[in-house]
C-alpha cells in the first residue's frame, strides 16, 4: 500500500509539473509574441512575393483579355522605358489563387528584364489584397545574364507596410539576391525557379522590432504562389528560431523550430479574416 501511495504521489507530482511547464509555455509571452512576429514575416515574404508574380503575369499576358484588371502600358509601342499601370478597380477582382486585390500596381522599366541592367520599379497606388493595404517601393535590377538564359536579381524593399483590416501595421525591408536556376530558356514564366538569399527587418503589428536571415536558399517556383523550400532564422527580442519553408512541396506549411527544439507548423494564410 506504501509503495502505491508513493507512485501516486510520484505521479501526481510529475503530472503537475508537466500541466505546469505546458501551461508556462503557453502562457510564455515571448512565444506569442514569436508567433505574431513569424505571422507577419510568412504575410509579409508571401504578399509582396504575390505582388511579383502578379506584375509578371499581367505583363506577359497583358490583362488576359479580362476586363479586370485593365492593364495601360506607356509607350505602347515596344519602345523602354515604359510604365505599366495595372489596375484593379476601387471595387477589386479576384485573381486566379482566389485573391482579391483593389488598386493600382505602377511598374516603371527601364529595359528587358533579361538584359543585364535592367530595372523594374514597383510602386503601389491604394493597393489591397485580401483586405490588407500593401505599401513600398519594390526594386529589381538584373545584375548578370547566367548560363541557358538565367539571371541573377537583386531585390530591394524600402518603406514595406501591411496594413490589416484591425488596423494593425507591420513594416517590412528586405535586400534580396534571387539566382534564376531555371526557366531561362523559354520566354514563358510559368517555368522559372529562383534560389533566393539575403535578409530582412521590420517591426511586427504589436510594435515588436525583428530580423529575418535567410540560412539556405529558399526556393520561389513561379507555378507555385508559396514559397517550397529553404529556411531563415527570425530573431526577435534577442531569441532566434528558424522558419523551414519545406522540402519542395506546393503547400502553404511553414516549421518553426525554438531553440530548446520545441517544434509547431505555422501555415500562411489570411489569419485576419479568421
Amino acid at each position: 500500500m506504501k509503495k502505491l501511495l508513493l507512485l501516486f504521489a510520484v505521479f501526481a507530482a510529475f503530472s503537475l509539473a508537466l500541466t505546469s511547464c505546458q501551461k508556462e509555455e503557453a502562457e510564455d509571452p515571448a512565444i506569442e509574441e514569436g508567433l505574431v512576429t513569424d505571422e507577419d514575416v510568412t504575410t509579409a515574404s508571401n504578399l509582396f512575393q504575390d505582388t511579383e508574380d502578379e506584375v509578371d503575369y499581367q505583363i506577359e499576358t497583358r490583362g488576359g483579355g479580362l476586363d479586370c484588371p485593365t492593364v495601360t502600358i506607356t509607350p505602347d509601342d515596344g519602345a523602354f522605358p515604359r510604365t505599366v499601370e495595372i489596375d484593379f478597380g476601387p471595387d477589386g477582382c479576384e485573381g486566379p489563387n482566389g485573391r482579391i486585390r483593389q488598386g493600382m500596381i505602377i511598374v516603371n522599366q527601364t529595359a528587358p528584364m533579361p538584359e543585364p541592367g535592367a530595372t523594374r520599379t514597383i510602386t503601389f497606388d491604394n493597393f489591397f489584397v485580401d483586405g490588407v493595404q500593401v505599401q513600398g517601393v519594390k526594386t529589381i535590377t538584373n545584375q548578370s545574364a547566367g548560363a541557358d538564359g538565367n539571371s541573377v536579381f537583386t531585390r530591394t524593399i524600402t518603406g514595406g507596410s501591411l496594413t490589416f483590416p484591425n488596423g494593425g501595421i507591420a513594416t517590412w525591408e528586405a535586400s534580396h539576391t534571387l539566382t534564376q536556376v531555371a526557366g531561362g530558356e523559354t520566354p514563358i514564366m510559368i517555368d522559372n525557379i529562383f534560389e533566393i538569399t539575403g535578409g530582412s527587418s521590420g517591426v511586427n503589428r504589436n510594435g515588436v522590432a525583428f530580423t529575418a536571415e535567410i540560412t539556405s536558399p529558399l526556393v520561389k517556383r513561379k507555378n507555385c504562389r508559396w514559397l517550397v523550400a529553404g529556411v531563415k532564422t527570425i530573431t526577435v527580442n534577442n531569441r532566434t528560431r528558424t522558419l523551414e519553408y519545406g522540402d519542395g512541396e506546393c503547400d502553404r506549411i511553414a516549421t518553426v523550430t525554438y531553440p530548446n527544439g520545441f517544434s509547431r507548423e505555422v501555415l500562411i494564410r489570411n489569419w485576419w479574416r479568421l
